[in-house]
Parts: structure tokens; C-alpha cells; sequence
């Protein structure tokens, strides 16, 4: 196959699903070695039609520009998961634990089966799933946001500031030396508040978030603890002065 086309399939599956990984590829590109397809990818993205990310590639996104849940959902799974199961190993019994709406965070949920926990979240999909397991729920009301099915806005901002949380599971759209942030302002002054009432607050952030930059700035990174299974060395250096990281 030319490498013209084998690059033409590539940015089809891009506009398609908004993400491809290596491994896909693979099969995708069946008569093509994993290095040719790097190579690619690499090209592709030096020429600004793609962007190079852990596992794979993205389309390129503007600050403001979400991708919905469900695309989420299937990126970096296994990475994903590696980080909901040791989160899940931070909560203790009887703890009061808030789980913001993030993919990350819907890999948590089955570790909370049968566990005396008690779970505040703003997700709507999170809080089917926490009920079916029989988990204590409490569910925030106010606006849904359709692409992340996340109550924001002021009734669901006012609603988490009466309560207090033993710890907070938080998703971020970019982690950089200095500040996590998310496309979406309103979504920032939900994180935010969670974060000033929980003692403890980890950012789950695998390794296709470090490093990036989006919109809005939710918090410093001194206020929470990141959990990363992100290889990046000089920015978790960077991190390592200014908080606490959990590499995974």
C-alpha cells in the first residue's frame, strides 16, 4: 500500500472516531509494520493534520473544543483502568467520597461494590451504575451537560458546597506544571468546589493528559495529588516539586 493512502485511512479513521490508536492500526493497516505506521503518524503530525499522543493520535482540538464521554470512553482503556484500581485502594470503609463525571472515574465504580462507602457525584451514568451495585448514592442535581452527562452550573455548585467529603476523584482534560484544566468553564468551578470541600483530592490523569493545556484553569496543582501512569520525566519532576504524584 502507498504511504499516501495508508495516510489517507488514517485521518478517515481520525474524523471518524476522533481517535486511533497504534494497535488499531496494526489491524487496521494489517500489511504494515508497527514502525512504518509510527513513522506515519509522525509525519502526519508534523504536518498539523493530527496530533501524537500517548498509544496513538487525536485530532487536533482547539482549548475549548470536549470530545463526549463516549469517545472517551474507548481511549486508553487499560491505562484508564490501571488508575481507577489503585484510586479505588485510597478509599477506606465508611468514607464519604465524591467521584466527578470523567471516564477514569467509571472505571472506579466496580471496585466500590460492596464496599461502606457513601458516594456523592454529578454524573448521571455514574450514579445508575453506583445504584445497580447496591453503593450508597448521592446524585448532585442542577444543568446536565449532554456530552458528559455532568450536572453543572449554580444549583449543582451550591449543592456540593453543604457538604464536606472525605476524598474527591477528579478528571482533567490537561495537566501542565502548574495548573489541570477542562474545556469547559462551568465544569472548572464544579472541580473547584469539590476540591475546597473534600480533605483529600487526586486527579486522575493518564499519561495523553500530561502536558497538555486547555481552556479553563480548574486549580494549582499544589491543591490535589495526581495519579499518573504518565513517562514524561521532566514535567513529573517539575510536578514532584510542587505536589505529591502517584505514578502508576
Amino acid at each position: 500500500m502507498l504511504k499516501s493512502e495508508r495516510k489517507q485511512i488514517i485521518l478517515s479513521q481520525l474524523k471518524q472516531d476522533g481517535f486511533v490508536t497504534l494497535e488499531n492500526l496494526t489491524v487496521l493497516l494489517s500489511d504494515t509494520s508497527e514502525s512504518t505506521i509510527r513513522r506515519d503518524l509522525d509525519e502526519l503530525a508534523a504536518d498539523g493534520q493530527l496530533k501524537r499522543v500517548h498509544g496513538g493520535a487525536e485530532s487536533i482540538h482547539g482549548l475549548k473544543e470536549e470530545i463526549a464521554n463516549s469517545q472517551k470512553a474507548i481511549r486508553n482503556v487499560q491505562e484508564k483502568a490501571q488508575l481507577a484500581g489503585y484510586a479505588a485502594d485510597l478509599i477506606k470503609e465508611g468514607d464519604v467520597v465524591f467521584l466527578e463525571a470523567s471516564t477514569t472515574n467509571e472505571l472506579l465504580i466496580p471496585h466500590l461494590a460492596n464496599r461502606q462507602v457513601t458516594v456523592v457525584t454529578n454524573s448521571i451514568h455514574h450514579a445508575v451504575k453506583l445504584v445497580d451495585l447496591g453503593v450508597s448514592t448521592r446524585i448532585v442535581g442542577g444543568k446536565v451537560k449532554h456530552s458528559t452527562d455532568a450536572s453543572i452550573g449554580s444549583t449543582a455548585q451550591e449543592q456540593i458546597r453543604q457538604l464536606n467529603f472525605d476524598c474527591a476523584f477528579i478528571g482533567a482534560n490537561g495537566v501542565d506544571a502548574n495548573y489541570f484544566t477542562t474545556p469547559d468553564m462551568e465544569e472548572a468551578v464544579i472541580k473547584r468546589t469539590v476540591i475546597a470541600n473534600a480533605q483529600k483530592a487526586y486527579v486522575l490523569a493518564d499519561a495523553s493528559k500530561l502536558g497538555q493545556i486547555t481552556y479553563a484553569k480548574v486549580a494549582e496543582v499544589e491543591k490535589v495529588t495526581i495519579i499518573t501512569n504518565a513517562s514524561e520525566e521532566e514535567l513529573l519532576k517539575e510536578l514532584k516539586e510542587k505536589t505529591r504524584v502517584i505514578e502508576v
